[in-house]
């Protein structure tokens, strides 16, 4: 017989425990911090928001999460960075994207050395960030 520990070792979350994808949003602006949230729970996810840096490096520390996504210029210029590398050392499976406002090459090539998964910018579709996130989940789960 299988015990607890067998089943967890062998499959992933979400086959064990069907649920929402967890989302830690990060963004200094409150009209974005109270839009878009509200468009990833009508999508399924569960959406957890920080508002700034070291709030967004608490919740890393002390939640799972599935997917970061990340402002790039939270407080200061490309500070969303810093969030990526916390999440990438501390959980290093969550998908992270950063959304800007500001694209530029030096940032989109930093994100590839930040290995961040993707990098859009505002105003993102939403389809299209939606599709984005699905996409990058299921190719992390080896099954895209």
């Amino acid at each position: 017989m299988l015990g607890y520990d067998d089943v967890h070792c062998c499959f992933p979350p979400e086959l064990i425990m069907p649920g929402r994808r967890r989302i830690l949003f990060v963004d200094d602006e409150p009209s974005i911090r109270l839009t878009l949230p509200a468009v990833l729970e009508e999508h399924g996810f569960e959406v957890t928001i920080a508002g700034s840096v070291a709030e967004a490096l608490a919740k890393i520390n002390s939640s799972r999460f599935d997917v970061l996504l990340s402002d790039l210029n939270i407080g200061e210029d490309g500070d969303g960075f810093h969030v990526v590398r916390a999440m990438r050392s501390i959980q290093p499976k969550c998908v992270t994207v950063i959304l800007t406002g500001y694209p530029a090459f030096e940032s989109a090539l930093q994100g590839i050395r930040n290995q961040v998964d993707d990098y859009l910018v505002k105003p993102a579709d939403l389809e299209s960030l939606i599709n984005t996130i699905h996409e990058k989940l299921n190719s992390k789960n080896g099954r895209g």
